[in-house]
Order: structure tokens, then C-alpha cells, then sequence
């Protein structure tokens, strides 16, 4: 008796024994998970103050060229430097609802209900909010999901997900983008036609080189542009321009040649020569020369509408009126 009662108290060390081994090991390695997790915390925290800082140097080194363009014309004054947060929320939400398994009871069952939860929490600060809001965002996100989401998930998530996978969602950056670049009346460089975005960057040519005096040489700046736009906004800075600066324009457009009073006017005309070889000769003048009938008037008129035939067709087809 007196050894079974031996055995029994030997057996309840052991029993205590393991168990102070096991709270031990069990409260080492929760404490590390829990400075683990406060570390990713605060290096996704740290990812976005990055990119703010990123946005800031980037708005200081184009804010002389804002400066610029504020004392320019008025159309440079649309040319505008855009810093821009692309959040592409509903790939983010796609994933996430992906690893749930939709049969549980979920803190956010269904897509919307986790899209209106990011779009409060957690969009403020990916969109270039103060730093502490995307810690604190990711905090009430994460709250629906218990006191502990990791000891809650492995009931939640799908067969093939583990709270890794899920973790490694959460604190993804894949979705967010910062991005950068001109902006011409409120639409971005990329998203305007050829013939706009030639404009916008002759138009910030022309303003940021409004020191320059040297000769300047184009070549068809016309060209996918509308007679419009060459008339109210070419012509304008062109005429502007040679003010101060000789400027040599390649074009076949009346509206640039003539809208901006050009001092003179260089007709290229090319023949077949011989051997089969092109001949090409050039005659220059003021517009002013109208000596019928190879005047540079008339040489212009031909080239630039046509011929006069032509140009007096339109005209009586137009049939305006100066009332």
C-alpha cells in the first residue's frame, strides 16, 4: 500500500513537472508570437509612412514647376503635377473572401459587408491618410474576428488556408499604388488623345522655356490636332514665343502659318530630276508678296488651302458673316 501510494505521489511530480515544462515553452513562444506580430504591425505601418514621404519628396521637387505653370497662360495653368493612391479594393476583398469558408459563420459573411468594413478602416489610411490610422484601421478590422483571430481562424478559413495565408493577406500591398504625373483640365497625360497630349507638352515647353532665346525648330506640331485647338492654343504660345525667340515651324496647317503673323514664309516645292533623282527648291517671303502669279501669297494659298479656287469655295460654303 504504503508503495502504490509512492508511485501515485512520484507519478503527480512528474505530472506537475511537465506541466510547468509546458507553460513555460507554451508562454515563451506566445510572448514571441506576440512580439512578432507587433513587428509586422509596425513595418506595415512603416510601409506607408514610406510612401508618404515618397509622395512628399515628389511634391516638392515638381512644386517650382507648379509655381511656374501658376504664373503662366492660362491654358498652362491645366497642366497640373497629380500625385495619385490607387487602391484596388475589390481584388483585395476577392482574396480575402476567398480563404473563408462561406458554410461558417463569418465576421464578415459576405463580400460587401468586407468591402464596407476596409472602405471605414482601412482606405483612409491606403489612400494616404496619417500613418497611426492604418494600425489602428487594421485593429478594428480585425476585431470582429475575436480577442485572439489567430485562435479563431483555423475554425473559419477554408480546408487549404492556414492563418499564415490569411495574415499574409491582410498585411499585402499588392493592391496599393502610388502614382504620379501630368494632368492636363483634370485628366491624366496617359489618358488623353495624341493630339491633346502634343499640345500639353508644347504647351509646357513653351512655359517652362520662357527664358530661353535661342532658335527653336518644330516640326509639324500640328499634326493629330484639331484646327481648334491649333487656333486657340498653338497659335497663341507661338505667338507669344517669338517675342523673344526666333522659332522655325515644319507644317502644312493655314492657321499656324497665318495666325501667327510668321514674318516669312519658306514654300518647299520637289520635282523629279534627272536620273530620277528629287529636285528641290525653296522660295522665301513676307506673306505681303502677292505678285500674281507666283507670289509667296499665292504659292501659300496653293500648299496650305488648296489653291485659291478652293479657298473661295469654302468661303462661300461657310457663308459667315461678320454681323
Amino acid at each position: 500500500m504504503t508503495e502504490m501510494q509512492n508511485r501515485i505521489a512520484a507519478i503527480d511530480l512528474d505530472i506537475q513537472r511537465v506541466r510547468q515544462e509546458i507553460e513555460t515553452i507554451e508562454g515563451a513562444e506566445a510572448e514571441t508570437l506576440a512580439n512578432l506580430r507587433a513587428a509586422r504591425r509596425k513595418t506595415y505601418v512603416d510601409y506607408f509612412d514610406t510612401l508618404r514621404r515618397e509622395a512628399a519628396a515628389l511634391a516638392e521637387l515638381y512644386h517650382p514647376l507648379e509655381e511656374h505653370l501658376g504664373e503662366a497662360h492660362e491654358e498652362a495653368r491645366q497642366v497640373n503635377f497629380d500625385i495619385r493612391w490607387n487602391v484596388d479594393l475589390d481584388a483585395w476583398v476577392e482574396r480575402g473572401m476567398a480563404m473563408l469558408d462561406g458554410r461558417k459563420t463569418l465576421p464578415y459573411q459576405t463580400p460587401d459587408a468586407m468591402k464596407e468594413a476596409a472602405t471605414e478602416h482601412l482606405l483612409p489610411g491606403w489612400q494616404g491618410g496619417p500613418p497611426e490610422t492604418i494600425g489602428e484601421g487594421i485593429d478594428r478590422f480585425l476585431a470582429r474576428f475575436g480577442e485572439d483571430p489567430a485562435v479563431a481562424l483555423p475554425g473559419l478559413l477554408r480546408s487549404n488556408f492556414s492563418p499564415v495565408d490569411f495574415f499574409d493577406w491582410l498585411y499585402s500591398v499588392e493592391h496599393i499604388r502610388l502614382s504620379y504625373g501630368l494632368t492636363y483640365d483634370g485628366t491624366s497625360l496617359e489618358n488623353l488623345s495624341p493630339g491633346t497630349k502634343g499640345i500639353v507638352l508644347l504647351i509646357l515647353y513653351l512655359a517652362m522655356d520662357s527664358g530661353d532665346t535661342r532658335p527653336l525648330l518644330i516640326d509639324q506640331p500640328d499634326e493629330n490636332l484639331d484646327n481648334e485647338s491649333i487656333y486657340d492654343l498653338l497659335a497663341t504660345y507661338f505667338r507669344r514665343s517669338k517675342r523673344r525667340r526666333q522659332i522655325l515651324l515644319i507644317t502644312h496647317n493655314p492657321n499656324l502659318v497665318l495666325n501667327t503673323d510668321a514674318e516669312q514664309i519658306i514654300v518647299a516645292t520637289c520635282a523629279k530630276g534627272e536620273g530620277g533623282f528629287p529636285s528641290i527648291a525653296y522660295e522665301a517671303g513676307a506673306i505681303e508678296n502677292a505678285k500674281s502669279p507666283d507670289g509667296i501669297r499665292q504659292q501659300a494659298c496653293r500648299v496650305l488651302e488648296g489653291g485659291e479656287e478652293a479657298f473661295h469655295q469654302r468661303e462661300r460654303r461657310y457663308a459667315l458673316s461678320r454681323g
